[in-house]
């Protein structure tokens, strides 16, 4: 990247961080979040198309740093399986709450097929590895398809709608909502 794209990429990323944190996700739009950045409209849809896009890029490392910390978790513990399970969602539920606005607006700004295409992102593909991975440890007879497939869904249950509802509407503790899918996981 050249040297004033990757000083563009970096500002978009600060001013937004500021400004959402200041206004809240929802409340900051592209054309504010340029006109902060000191930069023209045009160079921020080219770094990233919609406000989804630049959230993703938000959360990234934030996920990144979970995914990796549960797997360096599960390469040492000597813990049961079924506690390593609670751990990882306990994790996961944790990164989820701390990112709940931008995982929102990743959500909803994007396209059917954008949330199709984040389905077969590396970094998707490496939470539902973790999960199959801890998974396996609890199902030991369960064949690979059928693990995978219950991770994707574990990740399909906390989807910003379905999370906000069971946190906000039906008001489920992070507790509750870990209680009640490791009954979901162990039948």
């Amino acid at each position: 990247m050249r040297r004033d794209a990757e000083a563009n990429h970096r500002k978009i990323l600060t001013t937004a961080t500021q400004l959402f944190a200041q206004l809240g996700v929802a409340n900051v739009g592209m054309k504010q979040l340029a006109d902060a950045a000191g930069i023209g409209i045009g160079t921020l849809y080219r770094n990233y198309p919609n406000k989804g896009a630049l959230c993703l890029a938000l959360t990234h490392d934030s996920i990144q740093a979970f995914v990796d910390q549960q797997n360096a978790y599960l390469d040492v513990t000597q813990a049961p399986p079924q506690q390593q399970l609670a751990h990882v969602l306990r994790g996961y539920l944790d990164v989820r709450h701390e990112n709940q606005e931008l995982l929102t607006s990743i959500e909803t700004e994007s396209s059917p097929e954008q949330l199709t295409k984040l389905l077969q992102t590396p970094i998707y593909a490496e939470r539902v590895a973790l999960l199959t991975r801890v998974l396996r440890r609890v199902q030991p007879a369960s064949d690979h398809d059928y693990l995978q497939f219950q991770a994707d869904m574990v990740v399909a249950m906390f989807k910003s709608r379905v999370y906000t509802f069971e946190r906000y509407h039906r008001h489920l503790s992070t507790d509750d909502l870990l209680a009640y899918t490791l009954k979901l996981l162990n039948h």
